[in-house]
């Protein structure tokens, strides 16, 4: 941001009740931070629904050969488009690469880390937790956690902040150590884990490393997306990863239960 920007900033500012230019002041703060450490990977970008799909790939002998990733990510983009008529609220459905919404109502009470699930249905989080602050990206791997967490941190939003909702897992590995060093960065909060289920190769470890991590924390819960989505394919697009209005209901739901539950239980 260049500094005549941030004259214009604060010329419109001028007058401005200290408190609130101060909240302003660290949300360009949190902005610019979150924007800095964001991870780039593109792989499942969001493109034009008008983008010419290529023909499924099938062999000349024996079996046909099942549909590339990348032919399946882009038949998943026009379901993509297909949901801004089926979601009751456009606002619901977002077609960007990366998100990032600040609570509609303070204190925060919850953030929320997650991927291109977490992205596209972000306006539907936020109506759902309106005191959630939301962080998602498109190809967004586990390991990107850590540095937008520090910023967080840094920056002071996770101050008082008491759940943490992880919503990653499905476009890589988890690696242990990295699953660690988070659990000691979030310290005493109550974390919730997405229980990602996808058909990719990596699914069954990541499954493990949660229930295993769960079963060794009392401070950590599982979200069973994988258990409430396993055999509802009409829960999903085309690509059986990312979840349709039907779907996402489902899991935005019971995110939601299990927060509740372990609020009354604490």
């Amino acid at each position: 941001m260049s500094h005549q920007l941030l004259r214009n900033f604060s010329s419109r500012f001028t007058g401005v009740e200290p408190i609130r230019l101060a909240r302003f002041s660290l949300l360009i703060g949190v902005c610019l931070g979150l924007a800095a450490c964001m991870d780039e990977n593109t792989s499942y970008a969001v493109k034009s629904v008008h983008e010419t799909l290529p023909a499924p790939v099938t062999a000349s002998m024996g079996p046909a050969a099942q549909k590339p990733e990348r032919y399946l990510d882009q038949m998943a983009i026009i379901d993509a488009h297909k949901d801004f008529s089926e979601s009751p609220d456009p606002g619901y459905v977002l077609d960007a690469r990366s998100v990032l919404r600040f609570p509609k109502t303070y204190p925060v009470g919850v953030i929320i880390i997650g991927d291109s699930i977490l992205t596209g249905w972000s306006g539907y989080f936020a109506h759902v937790f309106p005191n959630a602050l939301i962080s998602g990206r498109v190809g967004r791997q586990f390991s990107s956690a850590l540095p937008i967490w520090k910023t967080m941190q840094q920056t002071g939003m996770t101050q008082g902040v008491g759940d943490v909702v992880i919503e990653l897992g499905t476009n890589g590995e988890v690696y242990p150590a990295d699953m660690q060093q988070l659990l000691k960065m979030l310290g005493h909060r109550q974390i919730f884990l997405v229980m990602p289920e996808m058909p990719r190769s990596w699914e069954h470890e990541v499954q493990q490393l949660y229930l295993q991590t769960a079963a060794t924390h009392s401070n950590v819960h599982l979200v069973r997306w994988d258990l409430l989505s396993r055999n509802h394919p009409q829960y999903f697009w085309t690509d059986l990863v990312h979840p349709n209005w039907q779907g996402i209901q489902v899991m935005v739901h019971a995110i939601a239960r299990d927060i509740k539950k372990t609020e009354a239980k604490n």
